[in-house]
């Protein structure tokens, strides 16, 4: 018994060191855990939003070639207009 007493008077401190150290990393590890998923779920939200922008960007470039095409035609059928109005 008297032995019990000495070792945890010298090995006191040491064992609470590493009790709290154990703690502390098993708390970490599981708030780790939560922001990795956090995270992944996160990631995932960003990727279909770069999808659906990028098909946004593409229905953004079929309308404004069109546009260019209309426009051309515009232009084509005014200059016409104007040589025959000479």
């Amino acid at each position: 018994m008297e032995e019990l007493a000495q070792m945890i008077t010298n090995y006191g401190i040491m064992i609470v060191i590493v009790v709290i150290f154990l703690w502390d990393y098993i708390t970490n590890k599981k708030d780790i855990k939560e922001t990795l998923i956090t995270m992944k779920d996160t990631n995932l939200n960003i990727s279909s939003c770069l999808e659906e922008m990028k098909e946004g960007n593409r229905n953004m470039e079929k309308s404004l070639d069109l546009l260019q095409k209309s426009m051309d035609n515009q232009s084509m059928k005014i200059d016409k207009l104007l040589e025959r109005g000479r």
